[in-house]
This record gives C-alpha cells, structure tokens and sequence, in this order.
C-alpha cells in the first residue's frame, strides 16, 4: 500500500509514504501526551512497538496515510481511512502547518481521487482543530461518544462533512457586499488596473510605481493571483461593474492592503470592502490575526481600520516604488477574538 500512496507538496511541506525509519519521530511525536489526549485512538503511553504495529498495520492496509515532512524529518501524520484525521508534533504546533497539509490532502480526495464528500471530526476542547476544520468548509453534522485510549473513557467527538459544493466554494474566492463584489483578477484587469493606479493611489501602495506600463500590470496580477493561500489579490467591482480597486494580503504575518482609484476615494467604499474581507479571511484561514499598514500622510486608512477594531501597535519606516525615499508607515492589529467580539 505504501507504492500507492502518492507524494503531495506543498509550498512548505512534503507529504510522504512513511517507513521504518520514522519509528524515532512517531514516537517522539506523538507520544507526547498534548498530541494523544486528541486523538481517540492512540494509547498513552506510546512506544516503538505501537509505531510499528502502526506502520505495519494501518498505514500498510487500507486508506491513505501520509508522513508530514517540514523538511527536516517526520512531524505529524495524516491520512484518509474511514474520515479524515491528523497529528502535529507539539513543537510544529502555531505554525500553519496542519491547515497546510489538510489542504493538499482535501484537495487530491475530491479533485484527483474524484470523491463527492469527506467525513472528520475532532474531540470536544480541540479548538485547533475545529478552526482548520471549519476553514477548510467542514459542517458540523453531529456529536457522538468515542472510546479514548488515552484516556481510558468515552470523550464527545464533533462529526463535521465537506461536500463536492464546500470544497468547490472554498477554491474560489467571490465575496459581495450591499455594493462591491470582491473576486478574483484576471489579466483582463491589466487595462483597468493601469488606469486605477495614478501617481498618488501608488504612493500609498508598495509595489506599484509611478507609472504602471500595461505589461507590468499584468505581470503584477500574475505574481499575485488568487491560488487558495494567503498571499493574493483581488479585484473590488463597484455597483456598475467596473473595476474600482484592488484588496488582497500576504507576508508572515499576513497583513491585508486596499487601494481605489482616485475617482472613488470618499464614498465607504474601502470600510466595506474591508469589512466583508477581513471576515473572509478569518473564516477561510486559521489565522490568529491579521495585520495592515498605512504611509503616516494616508490618514484615511487609519480611519477605516480603527472602524474596523485594528489597534495601532508601532511603526516603522517603509518604502514604495512609487516614493523617492522612505518613509513612516503606521501598523495595525485585528486578532480573532477582538474579531469575533459584539461591534
């Protein structure tokens, strides 16, 4: 079964059939007791015969059980047998990672492997979990007792089921609010973008120069075209369908940036716009907080962040292609629980 398991990459990961020699990992891994208290399955303690009865049981039977390889050896395992499930080790925890390779192996159940729906579920408490879950477009179905090895009596699991429709939505990424639609660039775009970006909407924005030729603009989109991971951009339609502005995110950790054209600051539209994007990302990715920035002489970005419960944290000194020299730039803070709190 091993041979049938196909190698998956990702941008930081390597998902990989795993053998004797992960024995040493499995164990320290897994056998730290943060990791079992999750997993229904797994006893505690766990040793060097249980990881090869694993390897030679479960992962050389049925289903689909991968390695989660950062590079430097084994940190977790994940797999596709009767549902959908994995571990980190409690050193790879905070870091993505699990998202990541959740990602890859959704991906390849419904769109290589041609499934209509995938089944997991996480134990009651595993807030980690239930956030990769949901961001990845898992529903919640039902909640049943499940014996815990661990620790010796039956725990509340939460069923949750991703459908062909959910994973499908979750490729795409097409917002609307009362009067923008947030969707994806296209090298159509390039046209408009060239006229949206002025001299004075490319100062307020790093990456744009002074003059945007129609080339750059589409290799600009190119660079930053929606792909299903923080690190895009997307095009801001107004009421008449024309393009308005652009929104997008990126960088460790991921901060969020809007412009629109000249001819449309003053209206609401950049409070709207970011309102309905920064909820997108908080329900598609399981990130703890999302950042943002503004040039010290845009003073009207700080006033739709702090409408938006960004709390200003520093600043720092930041350059533009569009600007001669360097210059101050004021950083912002959403965490997810001030997200999530009554406005």
């Amino acid at each position: 079964m091993l041979a049938d398991v196909p190698r998956l990459s990702t941008a930081r990961l390597e998902l990989r059939p795993m053998g004797p020699q992960d024995v040493g990992a499995l164990v320290a891994g897994v056998g730290n007791y943060d990791v079992t208290r999750w997993l229904s399955q797994v006893p505690y303690p766990y040793s060097a015969a249980d990881a090869e009865d694993f390897l030679s049981g479960r992962v050389a039977g049925s289903g689909l059980h991968w390695g989660i390889d950062a590079g430097d050896g084994l940190i977790g395992v994940i797999s596709i047998d009767d549902e959908l499930g994995y571990w980190l080790a409690r050193p790879a925890w905070g870091m993505g990672y699990g998202f990541e390779a959740a990602r890859a192996v959704v991906d390849h159940w419904f769109f290589e492997l041609e499934q209509e729906e995938l089944v997991s579920g996480y134990l009651a408490g595993n807030d980690r979990s239930a956030r990769v879950l949901t961001c990845l477009g898992f529903r919640e179905q039902t909640v049943e007792l499940r014996p815990s090895r661990a620790l010796s009596q039956d725990v509340a699991c939460h069923i949750v089921r991703l459908d062909r429709d959910g994973w499908e939505a979750r490729r795409r990424f097409d917002v609307t609010t009362e009067r923008l639609r947030l969707r994806e660039l296209e090298r159509a775009d390039a046209h408009a973008l060239v006229e949206l970006a002025t001299p004075p909407v490319a100062r307020m924005v790093s990456s744009i120069p002074e003059t945007l030729t129609l080339a750059a603009a589409k290799a600009f989109i190119n660079k930053r075209r929606w792909q299903g991971w923080p690190g895009f951009l997307l095009g801001i339609e107004g009421p008449d369908g024309d393009l308005i502005g652009c929104i997008g995110c990126g960088g460790a950790p991921v901060t969020a940036m809007i412009f629109f054209g000249e001819a449309y600051w003053g209206r609401g539209y950049a409070t709207e716009a970011a309102a309905a994007f920064v909820a997108e990302l908080f329900d598609r990715f399981p990130l703890s907080e999302v950042r943002a920035e503004h040039f010290i002489d845009n003073p009207a970005s700080g006033d739709v962040l702090r409408k938006l419960g960004f709390e200003r944290i520093g600043t720092h000194t930041g350059t533009s292609e569009a600007r001669v020299e360097p210059a101050p730039v004021v950083e912002y803070r959403l965490t997810r629980d001030a997200h999530r709190k009554p406005k």
